[in-house]
């Protein structure tokens, strides 16, 4: 897994996989996401954000991996998360009542205009690539609280 922007490919899709935990709702909270291109992955990424929400720990994971992405996408990008409020949310299918996350979005709004073809999809919680996201997301909070 090199990581480099030459693993742009036009021919297959980018797919990102993202995760938001906090410990807490609120409490210490981080995300992960990885990028997969032909079923391999390619890149991994996680960062803690301080104390949030879960909700709000999704939405930037989702913000983080698309601003990365620019580097990586030449063509369609898939986005996978478990969070099905928050894609919902994304895809118009549920209104946004909390004005933090309304923010989140219309940033998100801004960075989907970069991509031509973007979707976003609800995969389980129990798919391997959102799984190591989890994985991610626990190893950065599990590094913040020894360090």
């Amino acid at each position: 897994m090199s990581g480099s922007p030459s693993e742009k490919s036009p021919a297959a899709p980018l797919e990102v996989y993202t995760d938001g935990a906090s410990r807490g709702n609120p409490g210490p909270a981080a995300y992960g996401f990885i990028f997969v291109r032909n079923n391999e992955i390619i890149l991994e990424e996680s960062k803690t954000i301080g104390t949030t929400t879960n909700n709000t720990a999704e939405y930037c994971a989702i913000i983080s991996a698309l601003k990365k992405a620019q580097e990586f996408a030449t063509g369609p990008v898939l986005v996978c998360s478990d969070s099905e409020l928050v894609i919902k949310q994304i895809n118009n299918q549920y209104r946004i009542t909390k004005p933090h996350l309304a923010g989140l979005r219309a940033e998100l709004a801004t960075l989907q205009k970069k991509f031509r073809d973007i979707r976003f999809r609800n995969v389980p919680r129990e798919h391997r690539f959102i799984r190591r996201c989890d994985e991610l997301c626990n190893q950065a909070l599990d590094r913040e609280t020894k360090g």
